[in-house]
């Protein structure tokens, strides 16, 4: 059974679902780069697509792909979950195609018979900071409506 198995078509198998998930968000990327924004639907297919290539990536031990898919994931969990205002449509766009470039390049590579070798490490920190600023922004609406509310109802009290 043991001599059955073959890493080759696990990597070919690995390469084409991936491309064609790729392919999947590229399409769906350029099809709505105009937008104002992403609809809930989008959103959930890039978490979805990011989700299988972190996995697949991580189980292939492509390191770098599946860090870079994982931070990507990560935006997209956020927005789906948070659903915060004004996110920054063009940049996510950009931050989409830039991971898609990188990953791409990457398969690219490894069908050429060699090493996934690209460091992802400025673009997960581009991807980081998008994040963080977004929950900051965050956390600054949640705080201010508290605050709003808090006076609001310091007013209808002094008011009565």
């Amino acid at each position: 059974m043991a001599e059955d198995f073959s890493a080759d078509g696990m990597l070919d198998m690995y390469l084409y679902e991936n491309g064609q998930l790729l392919e999947q968000l590229e399409a769906t990327t350029l099809e709505k780069k105009d937008a104002d924004s992403f609809d809930e639907a989008d959103i959930n297919e890039f978490f979805r697509v990011m989700h299988t290539i972190k996995g697949s990536s991580g189980i292939m031990m492509f390191d770098d792909i599946m860090k870079l898919a994982h931070k990507l994931e990560d935006v997209f969990y956020f927005i789906r979950e948070s659903k915060p205002d004004n996110v920054p449509h063009m940049e996510l766009v950009e931050h989409i195609f830039q991971v898609s470039d990188f990953i791409s390049a990457e398969f690219d590579k490894i069908r050429d018979g060699g090493d996934p070798d690209g460091d992802a490490k400025e673009l997960i920190d581009e991807l980081d900071v998008f994040l963080k600023i977004k929950m900051k922004q965050r956390r600054m609406v949640k705080n201010c409506r508290r605050q709003m509310c808090r006076s609001r109802q310091s007013s209808f009290i002094l008011h009565r």
